[in-house]
């Protein structure tokens, strides 16, 4: 019987050899061939885009099949076309399976696609002048909206919204009710001084008619005085890129504004923290001022701590030098995860307590991660003695010495932002940044991916320390693999785009036409992120649970129409998590859900996380919706790495006021691999295997019995005779 166990063992053996002579390119027992072979960021080409005629200007899964689509903006900026993903094909569709049109008179300068009026479905909040080449800050920005029609593809007329000045709108949940509302200053059509902060409250619920109702209510902002009843209201810069998550660490999103200096180019900074036991809901919480010459701020956990952290550009105005700015979150860390054993480290629960000394958080037990931690730090000061600025000259990490930080191209220039992604799933994003080569031709540009990395393993990066350890992060220019990069020299905006929704981030990048006006269009570009990392990635997109399960709409011709709300994109949800790494070590992490809308962010609706190498499951990811209420978030056990998670925070549709987190409803959809089919095989090949091996030493052991039982009945008992 010995031999026999061996067997299985020896024949699995057999299988993984001989699995493993298979083409690395084809992953581990990987069927058909592969897409891209070579290992790096590869050219993808345009993936049906090479006759595209404008400019990408938004992102959104609009036929809800979880692939995310393009939507386009025609050369005469008058006209938004949607482009859909096509699977089978590896391309998007040429045809639109959706367009609008705006009347004469509108050019279109932003497009926000959300579920406006609560239907489960993707609505188009479209913003635009009469002339984009006056940008006068008190000039006026109309803006217009599309309703989804049930009968597919989106109404005819559209209906306008009131005006605002040309600092464009935030997008935020004032109320807690998940529907998206705007912040921005009213237009003064009298032609008087532009005024305070002003609401635009969304009215729009399900069935909206625009001819009998108003769709936004213009009021006070609810964060117009101080802690000490001073006005503080803020005077949004044009451009700003003000955003709407989670800073304190509550899982409840705040409002981090950017605000312009009278008669001054230094542009200062608030942070609204929510409140749900303030009247007006928000608090005023930290401010302070920018570093001279700052681009656009982004905003990720930069660090793995479980914060979010904000990453911008500058170029000083006196000596022209660019840097690359982080300025670190720095809240109270996690509790203490490890301790000495027989054998060393070794993970364990959290430790006793709610991480509390004389009623004050001093840390934050892994299993209590979304509690406010209100004596947080955002320190922009530009000082050598500032630790929790992270601050590196672009040419220390690139030949070039110029960020772009406006594409001057555009009517009206757009601000060029930094953009984070965790492009090799280390749990760390990554940034791609556009720099301006040295005695290039006009418009030269180049495009960079800065790798987010440990000082032990960098040696002696920027801002390294002899005895700095793996908490501090510098960043690298990856350059192996990524030669393709060099190839492109027109490029004016570069995004994180999954390509195929495989789990892998890749780049979109928009460049300037070879012919025409550059103003108008762009030549989209795909580059194909082809690196074979032994990490884990997680998706997550949370709804703003306008149904159910499916939702349910009357079409013209009176029948009922069904489908899931998986195309809306609702800003402000929050996830914390922890994951334990193969050392033990267990980690936190942070991440925002389509933070910003303004100016053409082109940010991902769902938001993506690394996990980094881990043998674990996530063992509890805290979910953080937007509403006012005693419980806003839920905490979802055990999710399995290379997954999409849905949370659809349904509590009884609009105008609903009760309900809790218990009601939410959580779909967990694993990434299918190429590798599937082949592990199907290997395992019924081993359980056929060993299915024969038990049969044959039955019958083996049958026969012998035969034999025994032969040989007894033919022996002679001498003892009876």
């Amino acid at each position: 019987m010995a031999r026999s166990l061996k067997r299985p063992s020896h024949l699995f053996s057999t299988l993984l050899a001989i699995a493993s002579l298979l083409d690395p390119s084809r992953a581990l027992f990987g069927i058909g061939e592969k897409r891209f072979k070579y290992e790096g960021l590869i050219h993808a080409g345009s993936l049906g885009l090479d006759q595209l005629q404008g400019q990408v200007v938004a992102l959104g899964d609009y036929n809800g099949d979880q692939y995310q689509d393009l939507l386009v903006l025609d050369p005469s900026r008058s006209k938004v076309d949607v482009l859909l993903w096509d699977h089978s094909s590896f391309r998007f569709q040429t045809e639109p399976a959706a367009s609008i049109s705006a009347p004469d008179g509108f050019r279109i300068t932003n497009v926000v696609a959300a579920d406006l009026n609560y239907d489960g479905k993707l609505d188009v909040l479209a913003m635009g002048q009469r002339n984009p080449m006056h940008q006068d800050p008190s000039e006026e920005l109309q803006m217009l909206v599309w309703l989804s029609s049930p009968d597919g593809g989106f109404n005819s007329q559209p209906f306008r919204v009131p005006s605002s000045t040309l600092s464009q709108p935030v997008a935020f949940d004032a109320s807690g009710d998940m529907q998206m509302d705007l912040l921005a200053h009213e237009y003064p059509s009298s032609g008087g001084v532009v005024g305070k902060l002003k609401l635009w409250k969304n009215l729009m619920s399900p069935g909206f008619n625009a001819t009998t109702s108003d769709a936004f209510q213009v009021m006070d902002a609810p964060l117009l005085a101080g802690s000490d009843g001073r006005d503080e209201s803020c005077q949004l810069a044009n451009p700003h890129s003000s955003s709407y998550i989670d800073l304190n660490g509550d899982c409840l999103a705040d409002l981090f504004l950017v605000c312009s200096t009278p008669k001054s180019d230094v542009q200062t900074f608030q942070i609204w923290v929510t409140s749900k036991g303030s009247p007006s809901g928000f608090v005023l919480s930290r401010t302070g001022t920018l570093p001279p010459g700052s681009g656009a701020l982004s905003f990720a956990d930069m660090d793995r701590d479980g914060t979010i952290d904000v990453v911008f550009p500058s170029c000083e105005p006196s000596s022209g030098v660019c840097y690359i700015n982080i300025a670190y979150n720095k809240q109270v860390p996690l509790c203490s995860q490890k301790s000495e054993g027989l054998f060393g480290g070794s993970p364990l629960t959290p430790r006793e307590g709610d991480g509390k000394k004389d009623g004050k958080l001093v840390c934050r037990d892994s299993q209590n991660l979304c509690e406010a931690d209100d004596e947080y730090v955002f320190d922009f000061t530009v000082s050598d003695s500032n630790k929790n600025l992270f601050r590196v000259p672009i040419s220390s990490l690139t030949e070039d010495g110029v960020i772009l930080l406006t594409d001057t191209s555009m009517v009206p220039s757009l601000p060029v932002s930094l953009q984070l992604g965790d492009f090799n799933k280390d749990g760390y994003p990554d940034i791609a940044v556009i720099t301006l080569p040295k005695g290039g031709k006009k418009d030269a540009t180049r495009v960079h991916l800065l790798q987010n990395v440990a000082c032990s393993s960098a040696g002696s990066g920027p801002g390294c320390s002899r005895d700095s350890d793996d908490s501090q992060r510098t960043l690298v220019r990856l350059v192996d693999g990524a030669v393709v990069l060099d190839n492109y020299k027109d490029v004016r905006s570069v995004n994180f785009f999954d390509v195929d929704e495989d789990g892998t981030l890749d780049l979109l990048l928009q460049r300037l036409p070879a012919s025409g006006d550059p103003s108008a269009s762009r030549l989209v570009t795909f580059v194909q992120n082809n690196f074979f990392h032994d990490a884990f990635f997680l998706k997550s997109m949370t709804l703003n649970g306008a149904c159910q399960s499916f939702c349910e709409a009357s079409t013209a011709s009176g029948r009922k129409s069904k489908f899931r709300p998986w195309g809306v994109n609702y800003g402000g949800a929050s996830y914390k998590f922890t994951v334990l790494d193969t050392n033990g070590v267990r980690r936190a992490q942070q991440v925002g859900q389509l933070p910003q809308v303004n100016y053409r962010s082109l940010l991902t609706p769902y938001s993506y996380f690394g996990l980094g190498r881990t043998n674990n499951y996530v063992e509890s990811l805290f979910v953080g919706s937007t509403r006012h209420q005693k419980d806003h978030f839920l905490t979802a056990e055990g999710i399995i790495p290379n997954s999409q998670v849905f949370i659809n925070p349904y509590q009884g549709g609009a105008g609903s006021k009760g309900g809790d987190p218990g009601m939410w409803s959580k779909q967990l959809y694993l990434h299918p691999g190429d590798w599937i089919p082949w592990v199907t095989i290997v395992l019924i090949t081993i359980i056929v295997a060993l299915a024969g091996l038990v049969a044959g030493l039955h019958i083996n052991e049958r026969r012998e019995d035969e034999r025994e039982r032969k040989r007894a009945v033919h022996a002679i008992n001498f003892d009876a005779l």
